[in-house]
């Protein structure tokens, strides 16, 4: 069996001294890397608005946590030219000695939207993005590039990393899971569900057959949000706020085969938008404030709690070693988590930090043997 690995993903990231300590903790438990996001404002519907840069906090954070991988979680195509992109993923490569992670996606709409960033044209700018990149630290200098939205001429960037930076792609739509089999190093979709997850990778194998690419190069990943507790109150919460982040992203409902015709009209009247436009890259907070909530809910009562229990990954320590070895089964070789428990003692006894030490050393170390056992 492949080896399974697992980082953690520091979402919160308004205090230094906060973020610090998640990093200390992660880099005395069995997590393999540590990924940071970059943001600039919250996810639309979420309370986190508070952020610092992620670059220069890779730099501080792997003299903290020296031997373990970093990751971007992820960052897009369209607040950096890629030569800035290439030459900060370059330094983080030369800090961690080679252990570092570029995760990029087409964008999301609060990073951009409000801030009048265009992101216009986002799947062909992620793909020039990408060829520059490997462009610039593969020949290091006279780099002349003539995309459509990106020019360089004998540019130079100096020097080339100590070896290869992995480039892992968050793609959850068709044609970017097809650019990510086509230039990827991996796939970091967000939160789809093990049969989803299934027909995405095995798109992405067929693919990357087609066009001769070495498959055993290339990393099947997954990023999800986690919450562990044995309050079924607790759980019962979450499971509604997981309903509310698929009715943003309701092309995962339909593939789910629980998108209903009578759906169209209402999710387009509730949210202007049809379900095949709907994305976090066209949408910010202002978008979501005006979402007619009543009508979304007539879809969301459509959606049944089993289907989330049994997918998604909340619940208790038991039930998210059953969904971790579904997704081994569809796939998946590394799961990014990001935590959503409380950091506060008021959560006790699910603290974030509890239960990012269950993960490590109740968790992952099950899947540290030969063979996964059949929970």
């Amino acid at each position: 069996m492949e080896e399974i690995k697992f980082g953690t993903q520091l979402f919160y990231s308004n205090s230094y001294d906060f973020v610090r300590k998640k990093v200390v903790a992660a880099y005395k438990e069995n997590w393999d890397s540590i990924w940071l996001p970059d943001h600039l404002s919250g996810i639309p519907g979420g309370a986190i608005d508070d952020f610092l840069c992620l670059w220069p906090m890779f730099g501080s954070f792997a003299e903290l946590a020296k031997g373990k991988t970093f990751g971007s979680s992820v960052t897009d195509p369209h607040r950096l030219h890629p030569a800035v992109l290439a030459q900060m993923a370059t330094t983080i490569n030369h800090i961690t000695g080679a252990k570092f992670i570029l995760g990029i996606g087409a964008g999301e709409g609060m990073n951009l939207k409000s801030y009048n960033i265009n992101y216009d044209h986002a799947l062909g700018k992620m793909r020039e993005s990408i060829e520059l990149l490997k462009l610039f630290w593969k020949k290091g200098k006279r780099v002349t590039y003539n995309g459509k939205f990106f020019k360089t001429k004998k540019a130079v960037l100096l020097p080339k990393p100590i070896k290869e930076i992995p480039i892992w792609v968050a793609a959850n739509g068709p044609k970017t899971i097809e650019m990510t089999a086509e230039i990827g190093n991996g796939w970091i979709p967000i939160g789809l569900f093990p049969e989803v997850y299934k027909t995405g990778k095995n798109k992405i194998i067929r693919i990357i057959k087609e066009k001769g690419r070495e498959l055993s190069k290339f990393t099947f990943g997954g990023f999800f949000r986690i919450y562990i507790n044995n309050d079924e109150e607790k759980i019962n919460e979450q499971i509604n706020m997981t309903k509310f982040s698929l009715v943003i992203q309701p092309r995962v409902i339909k593939e789910l085969g629980l998108w209903k015709s009578q759906f169209d009209n209402i999710f387009y009247e509730a949210t202007d938008y049809s379900y095949d436009e709907m994305s976090l890259l066209k949408i910010d907070r202002e978008d979501i404030i005006k979402f007619d909530l009543k009508k979304l809910k007539l879809i969301l009562d459509e959606i049944p709690d089993k289907i989330i229990r049994e997918n998604v990954m909340i619940g208790t320590k038991e039930e998210i070693l059953k969904k971790i070895k579904r997704f081994i089964d569809v796939g998946t070789q590394y799961f990014i988590f990001e935590i959503v428990n409380g950091a506060s003692s008021k959560n006790s006894p699910f603290t974030y930090w509890d239960v990012s030490k269950i993960i490590s050393d109740e968790i992952i170390p099950q899947f540290r043997q030969k063979s996964v056992p059949g929970f």
